[in-house]
């Protein structure tokens, strides 16, 4: 399937975001003077996805009807590209779940997404390494007083009661400031400590969460994802309280077989007992699993990439990537 555009050789995109990973990439294709189509029209109506010559996804999950959508597409004759969202992003096509890929093309970040996608049965020539533009919204960190540990609570589907007894744990700490990174609409401010909160889905996000990552010291979390790659790429330390008791996530029972993955440019702690004396010792030693997280940076995020936004977009137009 080719991208055929209008004879003024503007194609049109309907482009679905997520995290913002892809509001350069809608910026620039329309800078470029390409179309990205609303997901509605002026009245409120659904826009009308069989005028798109290229439909950009960010999942192809069963929930909330994306696999139907794709497949739907498929059946118009439209290109679908899948745009990986997070780190690991593309997760339901591992084990357990065994997700088949629909899209057309598959834009990752690192070689270690790849990897996996192969692992899994992907078709190479589907597969392109692309970079994330997560990278882009990077900033030097601060210096600051005191030491600054962000938590990085778990966000699902449910209440998560291991998020709170972590934060109890933290609250307990002396000599320590604690800041806690939520998701709007996901964590309860009220039950932790100095709350700073973003929208996945509105504009902003990924500027807050560098934000909050400038002034921190060490990052703890049960998960190393989107948010820890950033403290990674940012050379901080990030410590995983590794008490995740498996649950189902949207009534789907076989999240409780995902296995997590945990790099080497982390550090796991299965004690609360543990969690004091890891702080301390990165603290400590600033260069504590420096490499690993330089690595790590390179493996998952791409930041040896030139341009991910540049990438994404020849991928969407179906040009090669140079």
């Amino acid at each position: 399937m080719g991208t055929k555009g209008t004879q003024s050789g503007k194609v049109k995109v309907l482009l679905f975001d997520f995290n913002n990973v892809l509001a350069d990439v809608s910026d620039e294709l329309v800078r470029r003077g390409h179309i990205v189509m609303s997901h509605h029209k002026p009245d409120g109506s659904l826009a009308d996805w069989k005028e798109a010559d290229v439909i950009v996804v960010w999942q192809e999950s069963e929930n909330g009807g994306w696999r139907k959508f794709v497949r739907m597409a498929h059946k118009e004759g439209k290109r679908v590209v899948l745009v990986q969202h997070g780190r690991r992003g593309i997760s339901r096509i591992y084990p357990p779940f065994n997700d088949k890929l629909l899209s057309d093309q598959l834009c990752v970040w690192g070689e270690n997404d790849i990897d996996r996608m192969l692992e899994c049965g992907v078709a190479r020539e589907k597969i392109f390494l692309t970079g994330t533009p997560v990278v882009k919204y990077v900033k030097p960190r601060i210096e600051h007083a005191g030491i600054n540990v962000v938590f990085s609570p778990e966000h699902w589907d449910i209440d998560v009661v291991e998020n709170i007894i972590v934060a109890g744990a933290l609250r307990k700490i002396k000599g320590i400031n604690v800041i806690t990174k939520l998701l709007e609409g996901e964590h309860n401010p009220r039950e932790y400590d100095n709350p700073v909160t973003s929208n996945r889905q509105a504009k902003g996000h990924l500027e807050t969460c560098v934000e909050v990552l400038q002034k921190a010291d060490v990052v703890v979390s049960m998960s190393e994802g989107t948010f820890e790659l950033l403290a990674q790429i940012m050379d901080i330390p990030v410590i995983i309280a590794d008490i995740w008791i498996p649950k189902a996530c949207m009534g789907d029972d076989r999240y409780k077989e995902f296995s997590r993955i945990f790099s080497d440019a982390c550090t796991t702690v299965k004690k609360l007992e543990e969690l004091e004396s890891a702080i301390k010792r990165h603290v400590t030693i600033p260069n504590l699993l420096y490499e690993e997280r330089q690595k790590i940076g390179r493996l998952d995020g791409g930041t040896d990439i030139k341009d991910p936004v540049d990438n994404i977009i020849k991928v969407i137009l179906n040009e090669k990537i140079s």
